[in-house]
This record gives C-alpha cells, structure tokens and sequence, in this order.
C-alpha cells in the first residue's frame, strides 16, 4: 500500500488523536453534569493514579519502533514485548491501589481504568506498524471510532445507571473491542508472514527498553504527583475542580504534541542519511510552529478562559477560574517537554533522559510536598514549573550536545 506524505500523516494524526482526546475531555465535562464533582474527583484520581502505570504498558517502545528504519527487531517482536509490559503495568497497579486506604469504589474506578489504558496501550504498538508504514490515516479512523463509541457508551451507562464504575467498565470493552476488531487487522496487512520473534529477542528488546521505560515513567510521576498530592490533602471535590480546570489544556497538550509525532521518523531518516542540515532544519519548523501555537492559546486563555469554564461547569468553578491561563502555561510546559523527549530517543540520549526522568520525579515529589500542602491548588500548578522547567534545561543541553558532535558528511 501506497505510503502517505509527511503533511498527510501530520494532518491525519493530529485530527484524529485531537478528536479523541477532546471526547476524552468532554467525559470529564459530563461527568460533572451527570454524577456531579465528587464522581469527576473519583475519576480524576484514577486518571492521576493510573498515569505512570498506562506509560509503564507503553514501555515507551513507540518512538524506538518507529525510528528502527533498519529493522533491527520485528514487528512481532515489539507486539509480544507489549503485552508483557500491559500485564506487568497492571499487576503493579493493582498492588498499589491496595497500599492506599481506598474505598472500594475507588479501586474499581481505578483498576477498570488501568484495563482501559492497558487496551490502548495494545492499540498503540498496531499504531507503531502503521506509522512506520507511512499509513497514519488508518491511526486516525481508529481514534475517530474510539473518540464516538467511547464517549457515547460512557455518557450512556452513566446516565442510565449513575455508576461510575459501570461506564468506565463500557468504555474499557469499547477499547478493547476497536483493538481486537479494527487496529489489529489492519496492521496484520503490513506485517511480513515471515517476522518471527522469539523469547531472545523479546528479553533483548526489553532490556534495552528498560531505562526509556524507568524514564517515560519516572517523568509522568513527575506531572502526576502533585494531583496524587492535592488529592491526598485536600480530598475527591477539589481535585475534581482542578481537573474541571486543568484537562481542558489537554487539549492544549496534544495539540502541540501531536503535530510532532508523524515527524520521529523523517528524524530518523535524516539521521541516519547524515543529513544533519535536514534534521536541524525539521526541528527548526516545529520550534517556530509550537511557538506561535503557545502564544495564540495563552492569549486565547486568558481573554476567554474564564467565560469558557463558567458555560461549562456553571458558577461553582468561578472561585477557581483564575488558574484557567497558569495552568495553560504549565501545559505547553509538558508539550515541550513531551516533544524534546522522542528527540532524544531518535538520538539514542540515553543517560541524559534518564537525569531528566529520575531529576523530574524527586523535585516534583520534593515541590509538590512542600508547594501543594500549603497553597492547595496554586501549589500544583507552582509544583509542575519547577520540575518541567528543570526538565526542558536539561533536555535541551542533551540534545546540544548531541548535536554538536555530530559531524556532518558532505553531499556533492
């Protein structure tokens, strides 16, 4: 099948995984209008509890996958290895749902969820066949039918039963379903009758996956701590209003994010052609382009963030609308950060990811307990800039450094 261009695959994964995760978002809107912020508290908790543990399933094969141009492990390979990531991510959530004193209705809302990103965790490494293939277009069907069925069956269960546990359970099966029944077919069309794997080279893979995984994981720890922390100090209702609050710049995030993704693999390709002026110069564009994106959404937060918020969630989350554009700051925060990130990895930067990751997570840890106990929300958002700012420097000296000893070959 016939590759798509750049451009194509660029505006194919962002309106797809833009339309998902905005669905995604409107659960937390609704969940609020239905159940009220109690149940959007119980459902942001599991969101936050379960975050490092949906990046642990990931093992943050994706970025490698698809930047093995010389196909130094099958696609059988990296599919095998994920389930025993999901598996292993599920088994250590479940053991630390029950080290906290959570209530039984808690731990279902949380494990359910932990099964709902183990099942996109699965649809993420078909995802990773299909991009390498230059077929993004077929990623973005998969999240256009998630986004619908998932947000319709959601709203649905909960409406009719207003049970928490019973509509995360239905938006699990839809994403399980969409995975066994479209994402896994369609990229059995791209992989070779004859890719085998074996139990070597899973280990070998995984091995070398290992401190990309402790980093993707130690560096979600890092956004997701001070939640964990406003939860466990202030209860369910206010972290519910913080996430009223914050997952509208998810929106924000992904945005800035996605546009980068369908990029990993031209990277790739310039290095390993040798082409570091073609490489310098992809970096360059998506610098300019998320520049002028962060500029239009803080101005665009700032002059109607509040109102948006008020339509919304109505005038109970007026006290709180105020961090409506800090929060939109710390966010495009995390999308450079998450964009510096697969830099490094196309650059094979291991030990300076791992600074970031384990540097990330013990001064979130550190600021959040300091930051959030005594200022609420305010120290969530305070706790988040200090640790990505931390972050970002040393994510760009990696990549300086990177790109300083690289000695370009000259093309006639």
């Amino acid at each position: 099948m016939k590759k798509k261009s750049t451009l194509a695959n660029i505006f194919y994964n962002s309106f797809g995984t833009m339309f998902y995760y905005g669905c995604q978002w409107l659960t937390t809107i609704l969940i609020v209008r239905l159940s009220g912020f109690e149940d959007s508290g119980v459902y942001g908790l599991a969101m936050t509890f379960t975050a490092a543990f949906g990046i642990l399933a990931l093992f943050n094969t994706r970025q490698y996958q698809v930047s093995d141009v010389v196909g130094e492990y099958s696609d059988q390979t990296y599919i095998r290895s994920r389930y025993i990531a999901m598996a292993a991510a599920f088994l250590i959530c479940a053991a630390g749902v029950f080290l906290n004193d959570y209530t039984p209705y808690q731990w279902s809302v949380i494990l359910l969820y932990m099964m709902h990103k183990c099942a996109e965790a699965w649809i993420d490494v078909y995802h990773g066949v299909d991009q390498k293939n230059g077929r993004m277009d077929y990623i973005c069907y998969s999240y256009l039918t998630r986004g619908i069925l998932m947000l319709v069956s959601f709203c649905a269960v909960l409406y009719l039963t207003k049970n928490l546990v019973a509509a995360v359970a239905s938006m699990t099966f839809i994403t399980c379903f969409t995975a066994v029944f479209y994402d896994k077919r369609i990229a059995e069309r791209f992989i070779s009758k004859e890719s085998e794997t074996d139990r070597a080279a899973v280990k070998k893979l995984m091995i070398a996956m290992l401190p990309l995984a402790v980093v993707a994981v130690t560096n979600n720890l890092s956004i997701s701590f001070p939640k964990y922390f406003l939860e466990m100090y202030y209860g369910e209702k206010t972290l519910g209003y913080y996430t009223s609050i914050s997952t509208p710049s998810t929106i924000v995030q992904v945005g800035a994010q996605t546009i980068f993704v369908p990029l990993i693999l031209p990277l790739a390709d310039r290095l390993k052609e040798n082409d570091k002026r073609g490489f310098v110069g992809i970096l360059k564009k998506v610098a300019a382009v998320c520049a002028v994106f962060s500029v239009l959404a803080i101005v665009v937060s700032a002059f109607l963030g509040e109102w948006f918020l008020v339509l919304v969630f109505k005038e109970e989350i007026r006290p709180y609308a105020y961090l409506f554009v800090p929060v939109i700051v710390s966010t495009l925060f995390i999308a450079i950060n998450g964009c510096l990130f697969p830099i490094c990895t196309v650059l094979r930067e291991i030990k300076g990811q791992i600074a970031v990751g384990v540097g990330g997570a013990l001064s979130s840890l550190l600021a959040s307990v300091f930051f959030v106990k005594r200022h609420s929300m305010e120290g969530v958002v305070i706790a988040l800039l200090i640790t990505l700012g931390i972050q970002i420097i040393i994510e760009l000296y990696c990549v300086y450094r990177k790109m300083s000893k690289w000695k370009e070959t000259e093309h006639g």
